[in-house]
């Protein structure tokens, strides 16, 4: 699917310019007539940092001065304030808003749903300054430290919430990306999100689904309320992948109904889980039941999606989408300098993380409608690092021309051609990227749902 050089230019013209300098004054960022309004402090900040992803206030100065605007590095430093905070913490919500793709990846297993919700967490150490408003995890780790909270729906490929939260924060108590589920929805989070309040308010209040691998302390009881015995269960199939209904949850409030899906894992998985949990053991003083160990030869997962929306094969396939949110934040950390933080001040420090968090929904929005361009079947997959190192090279240009539109145009017009030419990975030959793994499978259980496979 070909970029459209006029709906992306217009995009982001508009995210830019319009109701820019309406924000600015109503976060009292912009309070009197100045050269440094709303939108140059936006289009400094935002591409000076993709362009330098370890911005400098001299580097940012220089941005300005390309602008047009001629302000010196401790001058710059004087207008990040809390206005400038909550102006570009508003600047962030409107990215999110605006830069939207619409097109779907085409690819029927996923079209079944209204979206497929992505969410997940990483950690980013602040200096210990920041302790008072984000609290480190505490232990050997930082006193300061970030949680960022990230929702990406991935069929159409937008980033659609980003919060940022105390490091001590566990995941298991964050609930906004609940809220963001439209009905008909999928979920897929990962055992750090297992709560089953939430998965109850996903599927009667949000009308949605949910995937999610299973916690193994979890009670399990059959449909009629028996007991069961995961290991017994498990271990009475032998090496097969087996699913039955269950009610997870043995509280009464609780106890949904799902189907629980269990894949047996190589011998060689299963002694690296098993490695790494005795490691953990160890370091932390404790011991580990034999029956957590030999659960480790299996993959669960729990789900309300019905049999006849998703067979086993395109649950585990589907599930390791969520792997694409890893993506996103290796994205953030390593090539977007997210993990680098200049700086002690609080204002300065979280104006530079809204800043590149914006700069990280932009690189989104070029890269969306890019990630199926060549076909499912032909396995060619774009690659966000590329897009982003492209992206860096015409920053300057691009901003510079913003207030030109037909320049503006121009600039971003080559750089699309780029991107088309050298923003994609290599062709691979042993392994199915995920999009080329979804059709895969979508066309395999489509012959055996021919044949009568009992999976279809």
């Amino acid at each position: 699917m070909e970029l459209s050089l006029e709906q992306v230019g217009e995009a982001i013209d508009r995210f830019m310019g319009q109701d820019v300098e309406a924000i600015a004054r109503k976060t009292k960022f912009v309070q009197r007539t100045s050269e440094m309004s709303g939108q140059c402090f936006l289009q400094t900040m935002v591409f000076g940092g993709i362009e330098k992803p370890q911005p400098s206030l001299n580097g940012w100065a220089q941005v300005s001065a390309d602008l047009g605007v001629q302000i010196t590095g401790q001058g710059l430093d004087q207008r990040i304030t809390e206005n400038a905070v909550a102006f570009l913490k508003q600047m962030l919500s409107q990215a999110i808003g605006r830069l939207k793709n619409h097109v779907s990846l085409p690819l029927e297993v996923l079209q079944q749903f209204n979206g497929i919700y992505l969410t997940d967490s990483s950690a980013i150490a602040l200096p210990d300054s920041m302790a008072q408003d984000y609290q480190g995890s505490g232990g050997d780790g930082p006193q300061a430290g970030l949680k960022v909270q990230l929702v990406f729906e991935f069929l159409l490929g937008n980033l659609t919430h980003i919060a940022l939260r105390a490091g001590r924060e566990p995941d298991q108590s964050y609930r906004d990306y609940i809220h963001i589920l439209e009905e008909g929805s999928l979920s897929i989070t990962d055992l750090g999100y297992f709560v089953l309040d939430a998965f109850k308010e996903i599927m009667y209040e949000r009308q949605a689904y949910f995937l999610s691998r299973l916690n193994t302390k979890t009670g399990l009881l059959t449909s009629a309320g028996e007991d069961i015995d995961l290991l017994s269960l498990a271990q009475s199939c032998g090496r097969e992948a087996f699913e039955i209904d269950v009610l997870v949850g043995k509280r009464r409030k609780h106890q949904l109904p799902c189907r629980l899906i269990a894949l047996p894992v190589p011998q060689q998985v299963a002694d690296r889980r098993r490695e790494k949990t005795k490691k953990k053991a160890r370091r932390q003083g404790r011991g580990i039941r034999k029956r957590t160990l030999a659960l480790m030869g299996w993959t669960f997962f729990v789900t309300n999606v019905p049999a006849d929306m998703l067979s086993i094969e395109q649950i585990a396939a589907l599930y390791a989408v969520r792997w694409q949110i890893e993506l996103v934040f290796k994205l953030c950390k390593s090539y977007c300098g997210l993990d680098y933080i200049a700086g002690y001040r609080r204002e300065r420090i979280l104006v530079e993380l809204y800043a590149k968090l914006i700069g990280v929904v932009l690189t989104h929005f070029l890269v969306a409608p890019l990630r199926m361009s060549y076909g499912a079947h032909t396995n060619r997959e774009i690659s966000p690092v590329k897009v982003r190192q492209i992206f860096q090279r015409f920053a300057r240009g691009l901003n510079r021309s913003l207030g030109d539109y037909p320049k503006f145009q121009s600039e971003l017009s080559e750089m699309l051609t780029h991107i088309r030419r050298f923003g994609f990975k290599e062709k691979r030959t042993k392994e199915p990227n995920v999009c080329h793994a979804l059709a895969l499978v979508s066309v395999l259980c489509s012959i055996d749902a021919d044949t009568g496979n009992e999976y279809a």
